[in-house]
């Protein structure tokens, strides 16, 4: 039988079948631009210049403050949200790895919520290098009962929203300049009106914790009895990639001893289990000291084994943090129960509750797992081995204390990404006169914006000179606690666009072609400056006849109507700002340059009640609203507001 290869942690961001992803919250210590660039690809279905392009974050990425910051512009698609210096930690380090998804079916309305709770980071290191486990579950709003998928996403929206209370989440509201949602910000409300059916059940326990208010050791043993039974076993393993020492050198590890203790105390242990404690012999801190009071006390220290690596020169280092234990009879595994999550066993990992001195803000989970045997003779993919990086083949113990090295501590950051006294800027560009970047809000914390060429910008009446180029992002500048900080605040366009790129001037065809394929972008081989006139085109476009103009004109504006009567609520948002975009690059159209000669506003007929949708049909709804206001500005860009329209033709 063949061997299923596990998912990397970059697949858990693969929309379900028929699904593309909308929004997704993520917490975590660590991350880099090659990790979320690979995923966002997977989750939005828009390579990176595409995703530049929209210029919409499909992600807000929360890491620890000491993180260097991640843009925009090395990552299109995020928005990496800055520590808020005002609101003060109540946890030592942000260590947890947990992320929130948000997928929409592509022809129907349904939702789908994924949980994924990791033991390593969001980075590339974690897909080549680390060994690491992964739990997730799905579940589709409205479509079925699972009162326990249900209880877990509320726990753990519940700690996401706790988190964000420690950052600076002026992206998520931001507003383009008629004090209209951003893009971004519609869809971080899609995001939150979804999560926002999520309650939990009454007596229903959730298999997601953390150590906001008590340590995950002492959740431990009630989270066990509760999805895996009050039976006593008789194996123990524990596996992490960071070991914290005793109260004296050569004493067992406190959080192994500590472990042992609570479970032996809720009788959840045998009086002489099997226990295994699982490491990178050559990084493997305390365990390398006490080898000698560990084996005294029953410990069987065993080397990590990575069975889809096995016998090949690669190998991976064990970073997951991880507790297994169950009840082994012959061949069968029975009540087992397994611990995951970011806490490594270690006093700020698992022992201590979340706080600025001792402990860390961690998350995991704790379930029982289904149809695990002991050995791979008969179903080697249910076998513990390849589920676990673990071993218990007798050639994996490890006895002679001189092939163990303590090896480093868990890295720390060095960096510091704070939130500047602005969260955002937006670009203004005035006819005949320079160009200001207008800040997100008053500050009243005195900051300086830089130019291109590293000078200080001019400031008048609350507004920033800015006089090159729109810029995707501008560098700040500022004092805090007696030292200058330097980050990079992202630009909004007029469309409320986060540092995007260049918008190109458009024609007709161009407009059939971003129009057409949408929810998402042209294909690749299409984004820079959409110069393929595939889609709709009929005629050559160099021509300047009436005839050309009025057939590709009532052609367009026939495709556009049919299209948006059929698009989804979920989806008008999007399409909105979609219509309005791509119209208002198409000014120097010659095609509307024809029609403005004529005089006749040619898309006044979008406005009819037979061209919308029944949801945007008119303005007393907040869906027909969004559709008005934007042609308005439509119009008004293309200089067709006092034109006649298709009405005033037949009267």
């Amino acid at each position: 039988m063949s061997q299923i290869l596990p998912l990397s942690l970059a697949a858990y961001f693969v929309p379900p079948v028929d699904n593309v992803g909308v929004f997704a919250m993520l917490t975590g210590y660590s991350a880099d631009e090659h990790f979320l660039n690979d995923a966002l690809e997977k989750f939005t279905q828009n390579i990176k210049s595409q995703r530049a392009y929209e210029g919409v974050a499909s992600f807000a990425l929360m890491l620890d403050e000491t993180h260097h910051q991640i843009t925009a512009v090395d990552c299109p698609g995020l928005a990496h949200l800055a520590s808020n210096p005002a609101v003060k930690n109540k946890f030592k380090l942000l260590h947890a790895k947990v992320a929130l998804l948000l997928f929409n079916n592509k022809d129907t309305e349904q939702k789908t919520i994924r949980l994924v709770v990791s033991t390593g980071n969001w980075t590339r290191q974690t897909l080549a290098d680390s060994l690491d486990l992964v739990w997730s579950i799905d579940f589709e709003i409205g479509q079925h009962e699972d009162e326990q998928a249900q209880t877990d996403i509320a726990k753990a929206y519940d700690f996401i929203d706790y988190t964000l209370s420690f950052f600076d989440g002026g992206l998520l509201s931001s507003q383009r300049i008629n004090k209209s949602l951003s893009p971004t910000s519609f869809k971080y409300q899609q995001f939150t009106d979804a999560l926002n059916t999520f309650k939990a059940v009454k007596n229903i326990t959730p298999r997601f914790f953390d150590n906001r208010s008590h340590s995950l050791l002492s959740q431990l043993p009630d989270l066990v009895t509760a999805h895996a039974s009050d039976r006593k076993r008789n194996y123990l393993c524990i596996g992490s990639g960071f070991y914290e020492g005793g109260n004296a050198s050569g004493q067992i590890p406190t959080a192994i001893s500590a472990i042992e203790q609570a479970l032996r105390k809720s009788d959840l242990l045998i009086k002489k289990p099997c226990k295994n404690i699982f490491v990178n012999p050559q990084q493997c801190q305390a365990i390398s000291e006490s080898t000698e009071a560990l084996t005294n006390d029953n410990w069987q220290i065993r080397s990590s084994f990575d069975s889809l690596y096995q016998g090949k020169s690669h190998t991976r280092s064990l970073h997951a943090k991880f507790i297994f234990s169950a009840s082994e009879l012959r061949d069968k595994c029975q009540s087992p129960w397994l611990y995951l999550g970011s806490g490594n066993i270690t006093a700020p990992g698992f022992l201590n509750q979340a706080s600025l001195t001792g402990g860390n803000l961690e998350a995991g989970v704790v379930f029982s797992p289904k149809g695990l045997t002991w050995s791979n003779k008969e179903e080697p993919d249910l076998c513990i081995s390849h589920k676990l990086p673990i071993n218990r083949d007798d050639e994996s113990i490890i006895t002679d204390e001189e092939l163990l090295s303590a090896g480093g501590e868990m890295p720390e950051h060095d960096g510091l990404y704070i939130s500047a006294p602005v969260s955002y800027f937006t670009f203004i560009k005035e006819i005949n006169a320079e160009s200001w970047l207008l800040p997100s809000e008053n500050s009243e914390q005195k900051y300086q914006v830089l130019s291109l060429d590293n000078e200080i910008c001019k400031m008048q009446e609350g507004r920033v000179s800015w006089l090159t180029a729109e810029p995707r992002q501008v560098l700040v500048s500022w004092q805090c606690n007696d030292q200058i900080v330097q980050v990079y605040v992202p630009v909004l366009d007029e469309f409320g666009r986060m540092a995007a790129t260049e918008l190109p001037e458009l024609e007709l065809d161009d407009a059939w072609m971003l129009l057409g394929t949408f929810p998402t972008l042209p294909s690749e081989g299409h984004e820079e400056g959409y110069e393929d006139k595939g889609y709709g085109s009929t005629s050559d476009t160099s021509t300047g006849s009436s005839d050309y103009h009025l057939n590709k004109m009532m052609a367009l504006i026939e495709y556009i109507a049919q299209k948006q009567t059929e698009i989804k609520e979920f989806d008008w948002p999007q399409w909105c700002h979609r219509l309005e975009q791509t119209f208002c690059q198409m000014e120097n159209s010659s095609s509307f340059e024809y029609f403005r000669k004529i005089g006749i506003n040619p898309l006044s007929a979008l406005l009819a009640k037979p061209f919308r949708p029944d949801f945007a049909e008119n303005n007393q709804t907040e869906a027909g609203l969004l559709y008005e206001h934007g042609f308005s500005r439509i119009e008004a860009t293309l200089k067709l507001t006092n034109l006649l329209k298709f009405g005033d033709l037949h009267e």
